[in-house]
């Protein structure tokens, strides 16, 4: 990782790891259900994973580190949905470093699952992972 990393670069990484792990995509209706948090498409399916960062660049040598924040929705009548594909993601990647396109995640932390919210549109549960990044 060099100086020029940004918290996109950590985002598109992050997307590309969740992409590859078939164990999760097996719950989603298709891999191109985890996005950004800021994608704004026409065409939204359920179930969907959506990626947030803060990314925090080096300052005085001090390792780089991100918040990655994970949130599932669920279009089912029930919060199990959302709570398993919380559930299955956080056993993918709780202290389990990887490197995705060129940008490695280590010291990943799993710090809350929460509990899951339902709004008129679905059911949405959140993840906050603490990384930091080489």
């Amino acid at each position: 990782m060099g100086i020029s990393t940004t918290g996109n670069d950590v985002q598109a990484s992050w997307i590309a790891y969740l992409k590859a792990q078939s164990t999760l995509i097996s719950l989603l209706a298709n891999n191109s259900q985890v996005k950004e948090s800021q994608w704004q498409g026409e065409i939204f399916s359920y179930p969907a994973v959506r990626i947030a960062v803060d990314f925090f660049p080096s300052v005085n040598g001090c390792i780089p580190r991100a918040e990655i924040f994970i949130d599932v929705f669920s279009e089912q009548k029930s919060s199990d949905e959302a709570s398993n594909i919380a559930g299955t993601i956080q056993k993918l990647i709780h202290r389990k470093p990887f490197t995705s396109v060129g940008v490695t995640s280590f010291m990943v932390i799993v710090q809350k699952v929460e509990h899951p919210t339902r709004s008129i549109f679905a059911w949405q549960s959140g993840i906050k992972i603490n990384t930091l990044i080489a």
